[in-house]
């Protein structure tokens, strides 16, 4: 069966379910099954729909069945369920992605399945083995031969535990045996619970929820944080799929943990920063990383022009940190600095560059927790050397994994004549790195939030940075919204934590996520006028207007004396060409906050939509008394002092604005339109034209006169047209408006 109608197909299935259309749905399955001649699938659908048939027949009875809702969504389930293996069977003939390649090459050795690799790793893990490998030493080739071999396995577990669909009993039982093998190294749980993770992130699978619920409870640190973010972003990437009972029952077991709900929303808020990731990369590259390549020649000028700088003399000189200022970086850098304190991710665009290595080719190895006992670094130079850097980098917990490996990694690009005296001096630091951390009385540093923060970043980077991340769902791609997932909403809507996960949005200008985040807020909690408030000014930025008013006045109900509020309602009115109820909360403002230019411009643009021009010429002279330097109100008063009639006074300003500051396009013709008005056609004449001229090329500068772009000239037609009521009120013959214009287009021709 063609993969396009496949897909359609089982499409219709997944809205079949969601009906409860169930009948109908299985017709739809069973053309799946039958079109791929995959019959052991039809004979599964036949069952379930026998079992279906009976529950129908105990529903038309009348016989009471509390179960009947449950049981119902059970057979939906084991539908969709059918469908999502007969699609993976029909891509996995010939899909090229990761995912299917690997499954294509695991099938083709059909000896090594999940139970037994695990029984392979577990073995190669026990007891006796590892003091094998310990007396061989750390540098002796069975050492390293060992260490592959035991890297390649794990490999091949995290490859099974991706591609297995759907996981059986007996799977599920080898991975929760394994997990409680006292010989599985720590590194290889948070490996194995990441492979359980893409694999749920594929193909949804209740199994996998159930042994990720094990790991969060038994597991370390690491194995935990990991299986924490597994359970939600596979709850979150299948919210409308059914929880069967035993899931239920094992997830309301981890609800009951003292931890749930500090971890749930620890990660919430982690998951949400991430959306801040991208904007801080590109600040970083874009403008920091130039600005201090343009610095560059002048450091190294100052540098060679004295004997010894001391790290000292950096920090104090003031010359360094004017020159700093001046280029704007101080800021810059001061703003990283904050965003560093509140747990953005700096460091993404530092190492994004070095996962180029072939390391990073293998899925795997961007989940692998960095420890030092790694067969890529018996490889490199100096590997005494690197084993100590390697332990120091295992210590520093503001890296996440996939960075360590990006910086051991590069150490083997240095050239041979720095190698030495870098590792010799990492390696001193490592010395005095590990005496600080021995003696140490806080050895619990690694906060929680941090493990949680790392895990994240890990996964973050494999999905923005692998060479074939389009292969993949991902789940930072939408934003995860955790309060879309029914067995979720009662611990994460407590308007606290979506109170800082709206602000965060809100002020880092992402309004559409801090809208949806904080119409719930609004919805669980008391009505606020700040939320109103909030809600508004993200919709203006949206440019939904309407909404934005609305949110603006239940603001101004809660809190009629907010200058802050009624300034956007003024505006909002404005844009929505609401002027006299413009006007009205203009003229409130004036009464909270008199004698501001901007309440003097606001009900002047009021009178003057509404056409009361006197009124508007009072409102406006009063706004340029009150700011008289920045020129804001000259334009709207000479406009209001010609449709008013009082043409000198209007002339004045007019001229005074083509004087004293930039004339527009606009004031050129509002001077024709005044040369008209008052009888002085030729006068008229030559102000349109300058306002032909004024008008930006489309390559974005003034032209010569005979090289006029029809733009110029349709825009200025336009603009004229749009002042057709204006002329008519100043007493211009609608005829005489054409026959102006075609004398001046004559005469620029």
């Amino acid at each position: 069966m063609k993969k396009e109608i496949f897909s359609e197909i089982k499409d219709n299935v997944r809205k079949l379910v969601a009906a409860g259309r169930l009948r109908e749905a299985f017709a739809a399955a069973r053309t799946l099954s039958e079109g791929t001649m995959a019959w052991e699938f039809s004979d599964a659908l036949d069952q379930a729909e026998q079992a279906y048939r009976r529950l129908l027949s105990y529903a038309v009875s009348g016989a009471e069945d509390p179960a009947r809702d449950d049981m119902t969504a059970e057979i939906g389930e084991t539908i969709l369920m059918i469908a999502d293996r007969l699609d993976r069977n029909n891509s996995a003939k010939d899909r090229p992605t990761l995912y299917y390649n690997n499954l294509r090459y695991l099938n083709a050795n059909s000896a090594e399945n999940l139970p037994t690799a695990l029984g392979r790793y577990v073995s190669e893990c026990s007891e006796s083995s590892l003091l094998d490998l310990v007396a061989s030493g750390r540098h002796s080739e069975k050492f390293h031969a060992t260490t592959s071999e035991r890297e390649l396995i794990e490999r091949t577990v995290f490859n099974l535990l991706w591609v297995t669909f759907p996981l059986s009993r007996a799977d599920a039982e080898a991975v929760s045996s394994a997990f409680a093998s006292s010989v599985l190294p720590a590194h290889s749980q948070v490996l194995f619970t990441w492979g359980l993770t893409l694999g749920g992130l594929e193909f949804y699978d209740p199994r996998r929820l159930e042994l990720l619920c094990d790991a969060y409870t038994n597991g370390n640190a690491d194995v935990s944080a990991v299986a924490l973010l597994g359970i939600l972003l596979i709850m979150y990437r299948w919210r409308d799929r059914h929880f069967p009972r035993r899931l239920r029952d094992r997830f309301a077991a981890v609800r009951e943990l003292p931890s749930w709900i500090s971890d749930l929303r620890t990660a919430y808020m982690e998951l949400a920063r991430t959306r801040d990731t991208d904007r801080i990369s590109a600040k970083i590259r874009n403008e920091i990383v130039p600005e201090m390549m343009k610095l560059r020649p002048d450091l190294e000028r100052k540098l060679s022009s004295q004997d010894a700088v001391t790290p000292e003399d950096l920090e104090e000189n003031p010359e360094w940190q004017e020159m700093l200022d001046k280029s704007g970086l101080s800021d810059s850098l001061k703003e990283m600095s904050e965003i560093q304190e509140e747990g953005g991710d700096i460091m993404m665009a530092t190492f994004a560059h070095l996962k180029q290595f072939p390391f990073f080719n293998e899925i795997a190895n961007w989940f692998i927790p960095f420890h030092n006992d790694r067969s890529e670094f018996a490889d490199l130079p100096g590997n005494g050397s690197m084993y100590k850097v390697a332990g120091m980098f295992e210590g520093l917990n503001f890296l996440c994994d996939s960075d360590k490996y990006s910086m051991m990694l590069s150490l083997a690009n240095v050239p041979q004549s720095q190698r030495d005296t870098v590792l010799s001096q990492l390696s001193a630091q490592a010395d005095q790195f590990n005496e600080m951390r021995a003696a140490s009385l806080d050895l619990t540093s690694d906060s929680r939030r941090a493990v949680i923060r790392r895990q994240i970043q890990n996964l973050y980077r494999f999905y923005r940075l692998f060479r074939r991340k389009g292969e993949f769902y991902n789940p930072f791609g939408e934003g995860v919204n955790l309060v879309a997932v029914s067995a979720l909403v009662d611990d994460v809507k407590d308007p606290e934590l979506l109170s800082l996960i709206a602000e965060f949005y809100f002020s880092h200008k992402y309004w559409d996520e801090a809208l949806d985040v904080f119409g719930i807020v609004d919805s669980i909690s008391a009505p606020s006028a700040a939320v109103y408030q909030k809600m508004g000014h993200s919709l203006t930025k949206l440019g939904r207007i309407t909404e934005a008013l609305s949110c603006f006045e239940k603001a101004d109900m809660l809190d009629n004396r907010s200058a802050w509020t009624l300034t956007r309602l003024v505006r909002c009115h404005q844009l929505a060409g609401n002027h006299t109820s413009a006007l009205s909360a203009a003229l409130r403002l004036e009464e909270l906050r008199p004698d501001q230019p901007s309440n003097s411009l606001a009900i002047g643009r009021a009178h003057l939509a509404l056409g009361h021009y006197a009124e508007a010429v009072k409102a406006f002279y009063k706004a340029f008394y009150l700011d008289e330097k920045s020129g804001k109100a000259l334009r709207p008063l000479a406009w209001s002092l010609l449709l008013d009639k009082q043409f000198d006074q209007s002339r004045k300003y007019y001229e005074r604005i083509i004087t004293d500051f930039d004339p527009r396009p606009e004031d050129y013709l509002n001077m024709g339109h005044l040369s008209l008005a008052t009888g002085h056609f030729d006068e008229a004449q030559n102000f349109y034209r300058l306002s032909i001229l004024s008008r930006p090329h489309p390559t974005g500068s003034t032209i010569p006169d005979k090289e006029i772009p029809r733009s110029s000239v349709e825009s200025f037609i336009a603009d004229l047209k749009a002042d057709s009521a204006a002329l008519a009120r100043l007493g211009v013959t609608p005829s005489l408006i054409p026959l102006i214009t075609d004398a001046l287009l004559y005469s620029l021709s």
